[in-house]
């Protein structure tokens, strides 16, 4: 049986410790936001993807600069982002396209915009993360 050299796990440290919380924050919204449009379908003329962008936006700079935070480099914020990106596109092609019967191409189009949001928010994230912007705060803070 072959052993795993420690270099090697670590890019899967990284995204576990990455995306743990988001996942899961993700999921209670997505799963929340499905259940308020289920109950109340006129939400859906609320619940517009322009109205959702800002807190997707959010979720993403989380997974981006986390993926930065516990050891990881631009690459894999990036990969992070795409991998929390499906949970939008499933949940709208799913949830909203099938079950709910929006049809598949809507919640298709809603979902990579949702891709979309994560992923720019991933770059502002892990870009702000490997600035320095961060460490110059903290220093900042110190100092007063």
């Amino acid at each position: 049986m072959r052993q795993i050299h420690k270099s090697e796990a670590q890019p899967v440290r990284t995204f576990v410790a990455a995306l743990k919380w988001p996942v899961a924050s993700l999921l209670i919204t997505g799963g929340l936001h499905f259940m308020l449009e289920a109950v109340w379908p006129d939400l859906k003329t609320i619940f517009i993807p322009a109205a959702l962008a800002p807190l997707l936006l959010a979720y993403g700079m989380w997974v981006g600069y986390r993926a930065i935070t516990v050891g990881g480099n631009h690459g894999h914020a990036i990969v992070a982002a795409a991998a929390l990106g499906v949970l939008p596109i499933m949940l709208d092609v799913v949830g909203f396209g099938l079950i709910l019967g929006r049809g598949t191409h809507a919640g298709l189009l809603s979902g990579i915009f949702g891709f979309a949001f994560i992923l720019f928010g991933s770059l502002i994230g892990s870009g702000f993360a490997l600035s320095g912007a961060s460490t110059a705060a903290k220093r900042m803070t110190v100092a007063a």
